[in-house]
């Protein structure tokens, strides 16, 4: 267990940093990846003790997290990466975040994913624009709510929404409570379409997953997915939806630009002729990643964001 002062343990923490850097340099994803088990395995040995709500570290910042998650627990260890991760999280939350297009801010409760890009989220609000207005929507994974706001803005009747984080839910619920939008969306605690009454849905929106490899945590879950997740995902979405409902998917392939696979999930699900393709635009990134991480910027040159308009046959 770590004591002394907040300095000196995040010095540590930097200086273990650099030597697993050392050891296992990182030249692609599959290095990064390795890289990023290797520090956590060494790091999550890294503990602070949190006494009535703070860190027993000297000079340590305040963290209300962990009074709004431990009420209970007035002495307790902690790993000191989850310290940070929940420093960071709280000025999302706190500030809230801002995108185009929208006018609203939003606010990821902790744990919950939330775009850190946008250039997916501008392909699907130019395809809103130019498309006649819904009005029963379904969306898979609501995460930080950032499609259904998108959804609102384009005067969608009412959305129903699904996911398995309470803790996305619980987010969702408190910003659309804030932004007097409760009423036009109901949230639906489980997978997929577990729960909907999808008898008058004309559209289901869905940002899947990119990255094809287990996920350790509901927040993993959110980018990276396992071998059945996209079988699975198109059976219910055959049982689930009414002939003619249309289906919107944002993607990626970056998966294949960074080698770790060769296949296409949708790409796949289309040779079945459950769905047919409506329509498929593609949209290269805008923003640019750090050039301290050049195998990412060689990868991000070839990626490109995908939305596929499916229709149910």
């Amino acid at each position: 267990m770590a004591e002394g002062t907040y300095g000196t343990v995040l010095a540590y923490y930097s200086w273990l940093k650099k030597q697993i850097n050392n050891q296992f340099p990182i030249v692609d994803f599959l290095s990064a990846r390795k890289n990023k088990d290797q520090l956590s395995a060494y790091s999550n040995h890294l503990l602070i003790r949190i006494v009535d709500g703070n860190a027993d570290l000297e000079g340590a910042p305040k963290n209300e997290w962990l009074k709004i998650l431990y009420p209970d627990k007035p002495t307790f260890l902690l790993r000191f990466t989850d310290f940070l991760g929940m420093n960071g999280a709280w000025q999302w939350y706190e500030n809230g975040i801002r995108y185009p297009g929208l006018d609203v801010s939003i606010h990821p409760f902790y744990g919950v994913y939330f775009p850190t890009r946008y250039e997916h989220l501008l392909l699907f609000d130019d395809w809103l624009s130019s498309n006649n207005t819904f009005e029963d929507v379904v969306e898979i994974g609501i995460g930080c709510g950032v499609l259904t706001y998108y959804l609102l803005k384009h005067k969608a009747e009412k959305v129903s929404a699904t996911d398995i984080s309470v803790n996305a839910l619980q987010s969702v619920y408190a910003d659309l409570k804030r932004h007097n939008l409760s009423e036009k969306v109901s949230l639906f605690p489980g997978p997929f379409f577990q729960n909907l009454n999808m008898e008058t849905v004309d559209l289901v929106v869905f940002n899947p997953p990119w990255i094809p490899e287990e996920s350790e945590n509901n927040l993993d879950r959110a980018t990276h997915y396992n071998e059945d997740f996209f079988t699975i995902f198109f059976e219910e979405a055959t049982k689930a939806m009414k002939p003619g409902t249309k289906l919107v998917l944002i993607f990626s392939n970056f998966a294949e630009v960074a080698g770790l696979t060769q296949l296409h999930p949708i790409r796949q699900e289309l040779e079945q002729s459950r769905f047919k393709l409506i329509s498929f635009k593609q949209q290269p990134l805008l923003q640019k990643p750090s050039q301290r991480k050049n195998w990412l910027a060689a990868i991000r040159q070839k990626e490109m964001n995908e939305l596929w308009v499916l229709e149910k046959n």
